[in-house]
């Protein structure tokens, strides 16, 4: 039968106070990405580098438009050119980086 062992109390060196902390947050970057829309508006989001694309596209909208928000599902998130079709991915797994460019279209506008 197996257990669950408790945090620390495997083989090695013990975290120190804060240490794990510490390891976490370098571990979980924030990055800021650029988004535009197709009349030439820019604006920056602040996401963590595991966020989805999903969010990245919620946040886009809210930096570029305001409230009330456009709905996200009539739009699309570009990348490299391309509209993005896996929301689910992270910034990460899509090949973003910190400081990256996107482009947010009406669907009707990117698809032609």
């Amino acid at each position: 039968m197996l257990g669950f062992a408790e945090p620390g109390a495997g083989p090695g060196p013990k975290p120190r106070e804060g240490e794990m902390t510490d390891q976490v947050a370098q571990a979980t970057e924030r990055w800021t990405i650029v988004v535009a829309n197709g009349e030439g508006d820019t604006a920056e989001v602040t996401l963590n580098e595991h966020a989805h694309l999903r969010q990245l596209l919620r946040d886009g909208l809210k930096a570029l438009y305001g409230t009330p928000t456009p709905n996200p599902d009539d739009y699309d998130l570009l990348i490299g050119g391309g509209a993005q079709e896996d929301l689910d991915l992270t910034l990460a797994e899509a090949g973003l980086r910190n400081h990256a460019e996107v482009v947010i279209l009406p669907k009707d506008v990117s698809r032609g």
